[in-house]
């Protein structure tokens, strides 16, 4: 993975997380947002995985798991 291939993957997932935000905020503003309602387990799932997405990229950015730029 090269440095602009992992900002292309951030700004996705950080585009994503915007969405997630959104619908989150949308179920608070309905007081559905807890963790008996199934839709919202959902949408607190997504998040976790691109949490543990990030986390992998940034991982591998710090240990030089990056292939230079050809």
């Amino acid at each position: 993975m090269t440095l602009d291939q992992y900002n292309e993957a951030v700004k996705g997932i950080l585009a994503e997380q915007q969405k997630i935000a959104q619908s989150t905020a949308q179920l608070a503003m309905s007081g559905q947002a807890n963790p008996a309602n199934p839709e919202f387990a959902r949408i607190m799932s997504s998040q976790w995985a691109l949490v543990q997405q990030i986390a992998k990229l940034n991982t591998d950015l710090m240990l030089g798991i990056m292939a230079p730029k050809k």
